[in-house]
């Protein structure tokens, strides 16, 4: 139960990232990190935490894609596409990689469904 409430909250939260970097709603092409959501919502991300990361991703847990601008981040929830988004992200946790698929934009939350990454 613990593990579902912080997964609506890390949900809940991406819906109130401001909208900086954001694609528009469409096929695009993002270069970014894979993040486990709960892991990112408590400051961990990056190479550092990549084996806890894709440990988190093949558990189940929510995967979030990181797109920075500068200063500027928005944060995306990963859905796959035609395939489990863990099986396409997994293997990419705490990497910079190029990902692509089609944003969509549902009430306010950011969704990337991802085709393929690398």
């Amino acid at each position: 139960m613990k593990k579902l409430f912080v997964s609506m909250m890390a949900l809940a939260a991406i819906a109130l990232i401001p909208q900086f970097v954001s694609a528009a709603d469409g096929e695009a092409t993002l270069k970014g990190e894979p993040v486990d959501i709960n892991c990112y919502m408590t400051g961990k991300s990056g190479e550092g935490h990549a084996a806890c990361a894709k440990s988190c991703a093949e558990k189940g847990n929510p995967i979030g894609f990181l797109v920075k601008d500068g200063d500027k981040s928005e944060l995306y929830l990963v859905v796959g596409n035609g395939k489990a988004a863990k099986d396409i992200m997994a293997p990419l946790m705490g990497k910079q990689v190029t990902a692509k698929g089609t944003v969509k934009d549902l009430d306010g939350m950011k969704v990337f469904e991802v085709s393929e990454a690398s």
